[in-house]
C-alpha cells in the first residue's frame, strides 16, 4: 500500500502588502527603545537578508476560516473524489481562528471542525482534529495521515496548513514584516497500483532551551495591551534550522537508502533567503557535493508571499505541481524532499517520490 498525495489546493489571500506599507512604522527593541534609524533604511536590510518584497493579509474584515475553505475545495477538485469519501482532515496552524475585532485567538470549536462544518461533509466517522507543532505542522500532518493509511484506519485524508499571522503581529517590532497570510492543503490517499508515494519521513523535537526561541507576548510599545503577539529570537532561531533541517533531512534520506544527489527538488519552509542558502550549504557539506544549486532544484516563494509559516510548503507544492511557479516543474519519477522547522523547537522531513 501506497500513500500518494493526490491532489493539491492552495489560497493566498488578495490583499497584496508592499514593503512600502511599512514606512510609517515606529520600531522599538524590547525595551520599547525606539529604533534611531529611518523605517526606509530598516526595511531595506531587512529584504536584503529576507528576500521579502512583498506579502498577503486576509482583509481586516471576517475570520480564517474563508481561506481555508477555498484552499480545501481547490485540493478536493484536484484529486477528484467527493467531499464524503474524506476519512480524516488534519488542520495545522498556531493560533487557531482569527475573529474580527477581538484579542487573541480562539481554538473552540477546533479549526477542523469549523472546516468539517462549512465543507459540509456529513460522514460522522470522518474524523477532524488540529495539529499544533509550529511551522512544521502540515508535514507532520502527512505523516500522521501516512500512518493512518498505513494503519487501514483512512484512505483520503485532508491536511490543511493555515496562517492569519497578520493578526498576531507587533507593528512595533521588525520582524512584524517577515510573516504572512496563507493557506495550504493536499489529499493524501491510499494507492496500491501507484509507483510514487511517501518515502521515507523524519522528525525531531528539542524543546529544550531552544523552547522560548518563539513565543506570544505583548508589543514592545508598552502602551498596546495586546498579550498574544509574535514574538521571535531570530538568532537562535537562525542557529536552531541551520543545524537540525539538514541533520531531519539526512535521517530520512538514510531511511530511504538516499542521499542528497539523488533528490530533484527540496522544498524547504521559507522562512528568509539567507536560511535556505544554509540549508543547501550544510547540506551539501555533509554529503561532500560542490553544492545544491537553486536553479531548478531549490524554489522560492518568500519573495512574494513572505513567511507563511505552516502554510509555506502547502502552499509552494501546489504552485509548482500547477505550473505556477515560474522555472519549476514536478515530472513522474522525481524524487522530492519536504523539510520544515518551527516553534518549538521542532524540525521534520519527508521524502516523495511523484
Amino acid at each position: 500500500m501506497k500513500t500518494i498525495i493526490k491532489g493539491t489546493g492552495s489560497h493566498l489571500p488578495e490583499r497584496i502588502i508592499e514593503n512600502s506599507y511599512f514606512l510609517d512604522r515606529q520600531f522599538m527593541d524590547a525595551n520599547g527603545v525606539v529604533n534611531p534609524k529611518p523605517a526606509e533604511e530598516i526595511i531595506e536590510k531587512l529584504e536584503a537578508i529576507t528576500g521579502i518584497k512583498s506579502r498577503r493579509y486576509i482583509p481586516e474584515k471576517g475570520d480564517s476560516v474563508p481561506l481555508m475553505v477555498e484552499a480545501s475545495k481547490n485540493a478536493i477538485s484536484d484529486a477528484g473524489i467527493d467531499k464524503n469519501q474524506i476519512d480524516g482532515i488534519i488542520v495545522a496552524h498556531n493560533a487557531g481562528n482569527m475573529l474580527e475585532g477581538t484579542l487573541g485567538f480562539h481554538t473552540v470549536p477546533n479549526m477542523a471542525a469549523l472546516l468539517k462544518n462549512k465543507l459540509e461533509i456529513s460522514n460522522h466517522e470522518c474524523f477532524a482534529y488540529d495539529l499544533l507543532f509550529g511551522c512544521p505542522g502540515w508535514l507532520q500532518g502527512i505523516i500522521q495521515a501516512h500512518q493512518a493509511i498505513q494503519m487501514g484506519d483512512a484512505t483520503n485524508v485532508l491536511v490543511v496548513g493555515i496562517e492569519v499571522a497578520s493578526r498576531l503581529l507587533d507593528p512595533h517590532d521588525l520582524d512584524s514584516m517577515i510573516l504572512a497570510d496563507g493557506c495550504g492543503a493536499a489529499i493524501i490517499s491510499a494507492s496500491e497500483t501507484d509507483n510514487s508515494g511517501i518515502v521515507s519521513y523524519a522528525t525531531y523535537s528539542h524543546a529544550q532551551e531552544d523552547v522560548s526561541c518563539i513565543y506570544l507576548s505583548g508589543s514592545y510599545n508598552k502602551e498596546l495591551k495586546n498579550p498574544t503577539l509574535f514574538k521571535m529570537n531570530g538568532k537562535d532561531v537562525y542557529k536552531y534550522a541551520t543545524v537540525w533541517v539538514p541533520k531531519v533531512i539526512k535521517k530520512a534520506l538514510d531511511k530511504a537508502g538516499l542521499d542528497a544527489s539523488d533528490v530533484d527538488m527540496f522544498l524547504f519552509h521559507q522562512a528568509n533567503g539567507k536560511m535556505l542558502h544554509a540549508f543547501a550549504n550544510n547540506l551539501a557539506q555533509m554529503y561532500n557535493i560542490e553544492g545544491l544549486s537553486f536553479e531548478g532544484k531549490i524554489p522560492t516563494t518568500i519573495e512574494f508571499t513572505g513567511n507563511t509559516s505552516v502554510a509555506t510548503i502547502p502552499t509552494m507544492l501546489d504552485l509548482i505541481r500547477k505550473s505556477e511557479l515560474a522555472n519549476y516543474n514536478i515530472k513522474e519519477g522525481m524524487k522530492v524532499v519536504m523539510a520544515s522547522v518551527g516553534a518549538g523547537m521542532h524540525c521534520n522531513a519527508i521524502v516523495y517520490q511523484f
